[in-house]
């Protein structure tokens, strides 16, 4: 099968050639009108013509190509993708043995660009956020029923990326009937999750193996600080260790999840829900804890968010700070991708010299395994994380 030509202009296709998976508009000799978003594109090199790779491609959007393959003779239909979700899905296998709640497709990560693919024990969701996979959304969904022979399969397509692509954004159940189901982590601590209504695509599952990790420091009765715990997973780990956790989050609907939660696992009397804004709550305690987890969602949508940003992170890192007893740890997470990993450091070391306290690095992580970082592409790395030491 023939598919249209875009020139990489010169020197723009060598990032490319390295093996990074989106060209830019400006890295394109020419933006082609004629062709809509979304389209099967080759790639050309300009200075000799010779195509390299096969791409979505969207004349209107700042990522103007996202490679999908370097063999640009491939046909791309059924067969492709079916080997590209087979291969992805049999990566995991290691931590669908460990627990049953996986992100088994993660975009570019797993070279399905647009594509995020999540397994709750029989019950599929996915998300597209590029205009290329949309096009492909029917093939896709057809293979999920093949493949994996799901109970449900719920389409979660409610993202700020989607607009970037001209993509409306909608949430429902293309197959199947159920929503809801009960899921367990690496420890055994269980969740009962509503998928239809939960965020983003469910679930957040990249913190699974950060939770688990977060509890060896935590021993009986010591006492925790769970902010912006939403529904419970770092306190249930927490309180599963025999720790008294205070769970505060913004929303009481999330809160209320998090008691169920615990009382699934046996732990209500381990854990207690604050309804209230977690800088404010910060802010005021005078309470000391032996742990705190900071697990904020994104403060830095975009770099011209930097400046607030920075003032937000440095505020919460230095009230926590204070908040935790000499000796105590501290976990903190940042999931926004313009917050470089030296910037994050950078306000942690500033909010601990104000609070006049001392840190030391015990462990530095990220997102689980089943979220996977393309190591020559930067974009695929999101989440920092450090667990720190507080004297």
């Amino acid at each position: 099968m023939s598919y249209p030509d875009i020139t990489i202009s010169n020197r723009h296709e060598r990032r490319l050639l390295k093996g990074h998976l989106w060209a830019f508009s400006n890295e394109l000799k020419e933006i082609r009108k004629d062709i809509p978003p979304g389209s099967i594109v080759r790639l050309l090199r300009e200075f000799d013509e010779k195509p390299f790779a096969l791409a979505f491609y969207h004349p209107n959007s700042l990522i103007a190509a996202r490679i999908i393959t370097r063999d640009s003779a491939k046909e791309i239909g059924e067969a492709f993708f079916r080997s590209r979700i087979e291969r992805a899905a049999a990566r995991r296998a290691f931590i669908l043995s460990e627990r049953s709640g996986v992100r088994l497709i993660h975009g570019e990560s797993d070279f399905l660009p647009g594509l995020i693919l999540e397994k709750y024990n029989d019950i599929l969701t996915f998300q597209i956020t590029s205009a290329g996979m949309e096009l492909q959304k029917d093939v896709v969904v057809s293979l999920l029923k093949d493949i994996f022979s799901p109970k449900s399969i719920i389409e979660k397509n409610k993202s700020h990326l989607r607009k970037l692509e001209g993509l409306p954004e909608l949430e429902s159940v293309v197959f199947g009937t159920e929503t809801e189901t009960e899921i367990h982590d690496g420890a055994g601590i269980k969740f009962a999750v509503s998928l239809l209504k939960g965020q983003k695509t469910g679930f957040y599952l990249d913190q699974m193996e950060n939770r688990t990790a977060f509890a060896r420091y935590v021993k009986q009765n010591d006492s925790v600080l769970d902010l912006f715990s939403n529904e419970g997973g770092f306190a249930l780990n927490m309180a599963a260790k025999g720790a008294k956790v205070i769970a505060v989050d913004a929303s009481a609907d999330a809160l209320e999840n998090a008691k169920k939660n615990a009382n699934l696992n046996g732990l209500g009397e381990r854990v207690q829900t604050v309804t209230a804004d977690c800088f404010d709550y910060l802010r005021d305690s005078s309470e000391k804890f032996d742990a705190v987890v900071l697990d904020p969602p994104s403060l830095l949508r975009s770099k011209k968010e930097l400046h607030a940003a920075k003032k937000a992170y440095f505020n919460l890192h230095k009230n926590a700070m204070k908040c935790t007893k000499p000796e105590g740890f501290l976990a903190t997470a940042s999931c926004s991708h313009h917050l470089t990993r030296d910037l994050f450091l950078e306000i942690i070391r500033d909010a601990a010299g104000d609070a006049g306290r001392a840190v030391t690095i015990l462990e530095e992580r990220g997102a689980g395994a089943d979220h996977p970082v393309l190591a020559m592409m930067p974009e695929t790395e999101y989440l920092k994380m450090f667990i720190l030491r507080v004297h």
